[in-house]
């Protein structure tokens, strides 16, 4: 009897070292080479049953392959109006129409891009620098600037002016060159408008760097004030420019801080402090071991909008930020790492971390989930839909309202200009390549 005690105990050892050194997976903790890593390994996809869009037509488009040209490819290629689509071909600037993709126009030589469209007429700057005025309907040309310029073009009431270190002005209707700036120190983009006024920045570095917001006068380029550590403006009104004010390494600025300055001096006349989250301005506590600034301002329909991390902010422009509460918009319950994105935009302010598109409803602050294949390269609002690119050259549009999945489009390009919509055709800017389809009814905004 005790034999069998014995051997049935030494039985259970075994059977026990058997277990212990068994395989607990397919990769043991002993035969694993540790080598190896295993991620996102699947082959879902998230638009398998989403149909493809049909395709209407694709024409090419010059590309800078510099790599100072990200941000050129990131504000877009390609510009609309008019039933056309205007990009630079081989030097050239070339219409296009929406609706078939047959070239309307060529105008040009060793042009440079991106263009720019107003009211009629597309506006175009050679390599040597001279600017042109094109009608957009014949490809005509209205008028040629006969002083050199250099930089990206913008627009702003009857002028035309071209920023590059330096500000141009330029009579809208006939080109006539009107001024240069008189300051002697390099400039940046882009130029802010307000009344009377042209705003540019620059910074300056010594013991640290700042940055300095300056005034011009718009109708002698006359430079009239500069003041540091100040934003471009929001707005400008009564005598008076609202600009948020920035940090720096002496100053971090906790609380979101909007300055009015006197629009003939740039002297500070009256501060607005905007503390959303109740925080202790004299002893900020850390986040994650860090004390950050307050968030980013901007003005939109009277109504001074914050984006804070994963929250949204407003409060109507003349309140007192003391006396009234923010309404607040927040994608803290999506269990993400999200920050602001985009909106208010129907109905819908939007969250991201370019994984993941979170949207809360403006009415009741719900949260409206989007799907997304876990890489987004960039998306566009347009009537009731989100354009969204992933890097892969896939774009998605999902419908704004029901959070579903439209229709599909492959291209051929990795990065991509803004989506734009004309005439009722959707137009996709990746890398060298225009793209139309029909906008989606279901998406159509009446």
């Amino acid at each position: 009897m005790k034999k069998l005690q014995i051997r049935q105990r030494a039985c259970a050892i075994i059977a026990g070292l058997s277990l212990l050194f068994a395989p607990y997976s397919v990769h043991s903790a002993w035969a694993d080479s540790h080598t190896s890593y295993v991620g996102n390994n699947s082959d879902y996809d998230w638009t398998a049953t989403t149909p493809a869009a049909k395709t209407v037509w694709t024409q090419t488009m010059d590309v800078n392959t510099a790599a100072a040209d990200y941000e050129t490819m990131n504000q877009g290629s390609a510009v609309t109006g008019g039933g056309k689509a205007y990009v630079i071909q081989k030097g050239q600037a070339v219409a296009i129409n929406v609706q078939t993709g047959k070239v309307a126009w060529k105008y040009g030589a060793k042009l440079l891009g991106p263009l720019l469209y107003q009211k009629g007429v597309v506006y175009a700057r050679s390599e040597g620098g001279t600017i042109y005025a094109v009608h957009a309907d014949t490809g005509r040309n209205k008028w040629s600037s006969t002083v050199n310029a250099k930089g990206k073009l913008s627009i702003d009431q009857d002028q035309l002016y071209a920023a590059d270190s330096d500000i141009m002005a330029f009579r809208l209707g006939d080109g006539k060159f009107l001024w240069k700036d008189n300051y002697s120190e390099a400039l940046f983009s882009p130029l802010v408008f307000q009344g009377n006024l042209v705003f540019a920045q620059n910074s300056v570095s010594g013991a640290y760097t700042l940055t300095v917001l300056h005034a011009f006068d718009r109708t002698t380029g006359k430079h009239l004030w500069e003041a540091d550590n100040q934003a471009l403006p929001l707005t400008a009104a009564n005598g008076t420019v609202l600009s948020q004010r920035l940090s720096n390494l002496i100053d971090l600025v906790p609380l979101t801080t909007l300055d009015s300055l006197d629009a003939k001096t740039g002297k500070r006349v009256k501060t607005a402090e905007y503390n959303p989250k109740n925080i202790d301005p004299v002893n900020p506590e850390p986040v994650n071991g860090v004390i950050s600034s307050g968030g980013r301002a901007w003005l939109l329909g009277g109504q001074i909008y914050i984006g804070e991390g994963n929250s949204l902010y407003s409060y109507p422009l003349e309140a007192d930020p003391s006396k009234v509460k923010a309404m607040k918009y927040t994608a803290s319950g999506s269990g993400l790492s999200l920050d602001y994105a985009a909106g208010p935009y129907d109905g819908r302010v939007f969250f991201s971390n370019a994984q993941a598109v979170y949207g809360i409803k403006t009415a009741n602050q719900s949260p409206v989930p989007y799907p997304s294949g876990g890489q987004i390269a960039r998306f566009d609002l347009l009537g009731h839909g989100m354009y969204l690119a992933e890097p892969s050259g896939k774009l998605v549009a999902i419908n704004l309202l029901t959070a579903k999945p439209v229709l599909q489009l492959q291209t051929s390009g990795r990065v991509f200009g803004p989506t734009l919509l004309e005439s009722g055709m959707i137009i996709v800017q990746s890398k060298g390549k225009l793209t139309a389809f029909k906008e989606p009814e279901s998406l159509r905004m009446q």
